[in-house]
C-alpha cells in the first residue's frame, strides 16, 4: 500500500474530504503539503505524523500500513547515508 492508498482510504472512510485536510490533519503539515510536495515524496517525519494520528484515530489497518512504509523510509535513508563519504 502506498500513501495515496492510505488518503483514498482514510477518504472512502469520512476521515478526510480532501488531500488539503488529509495534510493538516493527518500528515501535520501545511494544507497545501500533499499538492506542493506529493504523497509519494513525505518525509520520514511526516510519515511518523500519520503513523500517529492514524492510531490517534483508531484506523489499526491503515496505521500498519503508515508503519510499513515509515520502516521502508527509514531503510532507504540508512542506504543513502551508508553510501556517503
Amino acid at each position: 500500500m502506498t500513501i495515496d492508498n492510505i488518503y483514498g482510504a482514510a477518504r472512502a472512510r469520512g476521515l478526510v474530504s480532501s488531500h488539503r485536510q488529509f495534510s493538516r490533519d493527518y500528515l501535520g503539515r501545511a494544507p497545501n503539503y500533499a499538492a506542493d510536495t506529493g504523497l509519494s515524496r513525505c518525509s520520514v517525519a511526516t510519515l511518523l505524523n500519520l503513523y500517529r494520528r492514524l492510531g490517534e484515530a483508531r484506523q489499526a489497518d491503515l496505521q500498519a500500513e503508515a508503519f510499513s512504509l515509515l520502516l521502508a523510509a527509514e531503510d532507504h535513508d540508512r542506504g543513502i547515508a551508508a553510501a556517503r563519504p
